[in-house]
Order: C-alpha cells, then structure tokens, then sequence
C-alpha cells in the first residue's frame, strides 16, 4: 500500500476515534449566577454647569452685558478661593432669533447670546454661596449641581469587589443545595454605575433680624451621600462532591 496512503487512513481512524472518545464525555456542569455590591461615600466636590443667556436688538449690547455678567461671576469666584484651573469660560453661542407666528412673515427678535460657564466647587460648605453670588452677578440659567467623590475609582473597584463577593456566595449556596461542590469561575461578566442623587436645595425666609445666612442655609443645601453600585453574572463549575 502506498504509504501516504496509509498514513492519512491511520489518521482518520484516530482523529475518528478521538471524537468518539470526546462525544462520550458528560457535559461540564456550571452555575450562573448574578451579584451585586454597593459603597456610599461623602462628597467632596461638586459640578456646576451654569449660562448666561439673553436677547438684545444690537448684537453688541447683547454680548457686553453677557460678557459683564461673566466677569463679576468670575470676580465671585475668586473671592471664593476658586482656583483657575477649575473654571472654564469657553462656551459661547450667537443666533439670531425671529418670530414665525405673525401673518406678515418672519419678525426678527434680536440676537441670543449665551455664554457657558462650568466650575469645580471643592470646598461644599461654600457651594450655597457659589450659586447665590451667580444669580446675583446675573447668572440666569443653573443646572443641578453634580456631586462627585475624588476617591471615585477606588469607591467603584470596592463596589465591583463586593459584587463579585456576593455572585461567589450565591453560587455557594446553590453549589450546597443542589449536593454539589463549587469549582472555579469559568466567565464573568461585569458592568459598574454609580448613582449620584440630586442635591434638594430650598428657599427659607429669614427674619430680619436674623444674623446673615450662609449660602448653603440660605439654600438649604444638603450634599448627603454618593452611592455606587457595580452588577455582574458569573458561571462557575459545579464538581461532584
């Protein structure tokens, strides 16, 4: 027999045979199991976004008032302790804005600036007066403070541990229940959030003869606590016992 021949008729009959031999093994037994940890921390700075934004007939009377707002808001910060590398002016939008309604055509209302401005806030006990100085400097249009941790990496690697804890000990669980014994993690997959509420700043009417507030009693500022929270499924094996 040629002996190419041959040698590819042996190693059909052994790659043959090592099929069979893998088809007659039982199927891997795995558990899936999902977990969940959470961390809460103090804040210790927070994120203000906030504009300037105005309509004027003459494009230049729109932007020097818009433009002064942002200076003395800017003076405000300083006084704060802001430092400059926490303060950005960078946002500005021009348009002109016409009114559609009327049946004569389009009526040109004046030009819409609106300038941006975004600061770090790293002392809270002084964020009440970093927002009452802003409306006072003419600072019109506020969004919610972002409250934030610079521990923020560390709270949510915590956070994915506990998570993985916590898949761990539900697979035990399930691994004791069903007479088995719990074998090595095979896959995981994991996704971590953070959840950030909202701080719930209000109005108080002070007596007039009641010494000055504090920005933050005035606004009646609580930072509370951040939450993170990390999610994950893992499968593990399950042995014999």
């Amino acid at each position: 027999m040629n002996t190419r021949l041959l040698c590819a008729l042996l190693a059909t009959i052994y790659s043959g045979g090592l099929y069979a031999a893998a088809a007659a093994l039982p199927e891997p037994r795995t558990v899936t199991v999902g977990g969940r940890g959470e961390v809460a921390a103090t804040p210790d700075r927070a994120r203000l976004t906030m504009s300037v934004e105005l309509t004027r007939p003459e494009l230049k009377t729109a932007q020097d008032e818009a433009n002064r707002a942002v200076r003395d808001y800017l003076a405000q910060l300083r006084a704060l302790g802001a430092r400059d590398e926490d303060i950005s002016t960078a946002g500005l939008t021009i348009r002109a804005e016409y009114d559609y309604s009327g049946k004569e055509g389009r009526k040109f209302l004046g030009y819409h600036v609106s300038r941006g401005i975004a600061v770090v806030v790293r002392d809270l006990d002084k964020i009440g007066d970093y927002l009452t100085r802003a409306t006072a400097a003419g600072i019109n249009n506020i969004s919610d403070p972002q409250l934030e941790s610079s521990h923020a990496e560390a709270l949510r690697r915590e956070a994915l541990a506990k998570a993985a804890e916590d898949a761990q000990a539900n697979a035990r669980v399930l691994a004791q229940t069903l007479g088995a014994r719990l074998g090595p993690v095979q896959r995981i997959n994991a996704a971590a959030e953070s959840v950030i509420p909202p701080p719930q700043p209000r109005m108080m009417v002070m007596a007039a003869s009641a010494p000055q507030p504090s920005g933050n009693e005035e606004l009646g500022f609580a930072a509370g606590q951040i939450r993170y929270s990390a999610t994950l499924t893992a499968e593990f094996d399950l042995l014999s016992p």
